[in-house]
């Protein structure tokens, strides 16, 4: 089941929704402004729902840093043209709803953008499917070695913090031993090379963290 929270100003709105996913076994809580979605949010990983009919000033901020943190969004909107829009100017895992729409219809698009981005690690513009095991950047293919998928994959595990060799050996190479971590430095830095030079920083004495823009 999901951690859902929904940002929707109509509170009468909310609450329905919020009813809805409880009873189908979700999470849910609601917010009615950015500024009490970013708080409720806090550290923790969830689906957002999101009201499109947001101001574009008020959502463009939150939706740039939950997109940052690989965040799946379902957009709810009344007007079938903005789909495809709404799908282009958010970059990680999304869904769109169309209003008004039934609590079954709800509970599926809720249900089915979980179920998608269990397997999907996103962060900026990357993205990572672990189970065809296909990664893009930007909505390009990357050409990725089976060890650099693993690499890359356990650094996505812990966007912007620092993971330290050791753990990256146990993590993507399956290694217990502590002597080896030059393999890992080999292959940061060929993975440097098809994410960018600025993609993976090397934290002093510690190890490595992914940070994309």
């Amino acid at each position: 089941m999901a951690d859902i929270l929904i940002l929707e100003p109509d509170r009468r709105a909310a609450r329905r929704m919020c009813d809805t996913l409880v009873r189908s076994g979700h999470t849910a809580a609601a917010s009615h402004s950015v500024r009490d979605a970013e708080k409720q949010l806090g550290g923790r990983r969830m689906l957002i729902v999101l009201n499109a009919q947001v101001p574009f000033t008020q959502s463009y901020a939150f939706l740039r840093f939950i997109e940052e943190r690989g965040l799946p969004v379902l957009f709810i909107t009344g007007d079938a043209a903005n789909e495809n829009h709404l799908k282009a100017m958010y970059r990680g895992d999304c869904g769109v709803l169309l209003s008004p729409f039934t609590p079954v219809q709800l509970n599926y698009a809720v249900e089915q953008l979980a179920r998608r981005s269990s397997r999907t690690l996103s962060l900026g513009g990357l993205r990572l499917d672990t189970q065809t095991r296909e990664v893009t950047k930007d909505g390009e293919t990357l050409t990725l070695t089976a060890q650099e998928f693993e690499l890359l994959q356990a650094l996505m595990r812990s966007p912007d913090e620092a993971v330290s060799r050791e753990e990256l050996l146990r993590t993507a190479w399956g290694y217990q031993g502590m002597g080896i971590t030059r393999t890992v430095d080999v292959h940061v830095q060929r993975l440097r090379r098809k994410l960018g030079p600025a993609a993976i920083e090397t934290v002093y004495k510690t190890g490595y963290r992914l940070r994309l823009a």
